[in-house]
């Protein structure tokens, strides 16, 4: 059976027991419901789940997490299902994936593990790839111990010394240390060549959606700007930042810019990897936080982006909540109940043409609220000045009569002003300022 687009070959057709531990001070449904994401996880990989079990304990066991009879009972359960691996909701050291995999004959993952495999299928450009593997690398890094135990065994071991297994695994952390800083180096690379395109879009309006992984917001993004960006049912299905114009003919020009979902549990490394990804976040001038309204852990979610929002220290930008999915919703008051819970809020679904129009009147008023009105005067032979206004501003009255300056009446944004400022019309006790439009009202006359 082939793989479908995005998931690897290795997983699939494959299927996994799912398992899960329940502390005394935990939510069995919360643990249950952590064990669907998981499953939806695994799915993304092409991997089915054939059975799951939780295990209630008072403290994690430190060899196997779970206790060995409750072991013993997976290794049961997934032989009568014919299962491939053992999958947990938790993370796995490497010690105790060794110890589960030789009690049950079947290979274990973890969640994190299987977030960073997803990530690999799912990474198409050269500043995905790279995160990706740092990723991967610093995951793999502490689960080297006793991998190579079994050379050791067959070359007896050394006397007064290490074993050839040690010496091989000091080895290969040491290589894999050296490919972690190399990739940091060409990451570092990537991450000036991203800061030399975000500060050509600099003068430009920014929106970035931002929200729970499969929230809807490719979709969204295709709906607003009639882009065509892999939209697909499923966890991660955006890593890198596509950034696009939400209607040519407006000024000022706004970019909407795509971004990689959040999860709960997600990997700091991946956090920490994606960082010059999600600056695109930090760039923006609002931020649309995408919320699966027909997700019964929506505010869950909201939570889990907001708290990811605080680690890259995103809480300061401007935000619009977006319900988005309403479709999915039968409830003809759930809009007034969303408003009036969450005040500014829009409920949309990405499917109506009607709904995307609404979203960007309510972002274009965003905007005109934050818009600053000056009068400029611009010479006619500052052509670049000239075109920058009409590129970058609203324009909402022109007077070319005066033969050495054209008067503008306009809106813009905070940098555009700036590259403006010595055209700006000064206020009325400003005699300098009142010079030109003296001398027009006496040319009228």
């Amino acid at each position: 059976m082939g793989a479908k687009d995005g998931q690897s070959t290795e997983f699939s057709g494959k299927s996994a027991i799912l398992v899960g531990v329940c502390l005394p001070t935990d939510d069995r449904q919360k643990i249950e419901d952590d064990l669907s994401e998981l499953e939806s996880l695994l799915i993304t990989l092409g991997i089915r789940s054939v059975g799951r079990i939780v295990q209630k304990r008072q403290k994690y066991t430190a060899k196997s997490l779970v206790g060995w009879g409750k072991v013993d009972e997976i290794a049961e359960l997934a032989t009568q299902q014919g299962a491939d691996y053992i999958a947990f909701d938790h993370t796995i050291s490497g010690p105790q994936a060794r110890n589960i995999e030789e009690a049950t004959k079947r290979k274990v993952l973890d969640r994190q593990g299987v977030i960073l495999e997803i990530f690999a299928n799912h990474a198409r450009t050269n500043a995905a790839k790279t995160q990706v593997e740092i990723a991967r690398l610093e995951y793999e890094l502490p689960r080297l111990t006793g991998a190579w135990t079994h050379l050791q065994r067959q070359a007896g071991g050394t006397t007064g010394g290490r074993g050839t297994g040690e010496k091989q695994i000091e080895m290969d952390r040491r290589r894999i240390k050296e490919r972690i800083s190399r990739l940091r180096g060409q990451l570092k690379q990537i991450a000036v060549d991203k800061e030399q395109q975000r500060k050509a879009r600099r003068k430009e309006l920014k929106v970035a959606l931002v929200g729970y992984t499969n929230s809807g917001k490719s979709s969204l993004l295709n709906a607003m700007t009639k882009a065509q960006v892999l939209a697909k049912d499923e966890l991660f299905a955006t890593l890198d930042a596509n950034v696009k114009v939400i209607d040519p003919t407006t000024r000022p020009k706004i970019l909407m810019s795509d971004t990689v979902g959040f999860i709960q549990n997600l990997p700091h490394s991946l956090v920490e990897s994606f960082k010059s990804t999600l600056d695109e976040v930090l760039e923006a001038d609002l931020l649309l936080h995408v919320v699966d309204i027909s997700h019964e852990r929506y505010r869950e979610q909201m939570q889990t982006t907001d708290r990811v929002l605080g680690e890259i220290g995103a809480v300061n930008v401007p935000t619009i909540l977006v319900f988005n999915k309403a479709d999915k919703v039968q409830d003809a008051f759930l809009a007034r109940i969303l408003k009036s819970a969450y005040p500014g809020s829009i409920l949309v679904s990405a499917h109506n043409p009607d709904d995307s129009q609404r979203l960007r009147d309510h972002i274009y008023e965003f905007f005109r609220k934050n818009f600053s009105r000056v009068t400029v005067h611009v010479p006619h032979t500052a052509g670049g000045i000239i075109s920058l206004i009409h590129q970058s501003c609203l324009i909402l009255e022109a007077e070319y009569s005066n033969q050495d300056y054209i008067e503008f009446d306009i809106q813009t944004t905070r940098p555009t002003l700036a590259r403006l400022q010595e055209y700006v019309a000064m206020s009325d006790g400003d005699e300098k300022a009142e010079e030109p439009r003296k001398k027009r009202k006496d040319e009228e006359e």
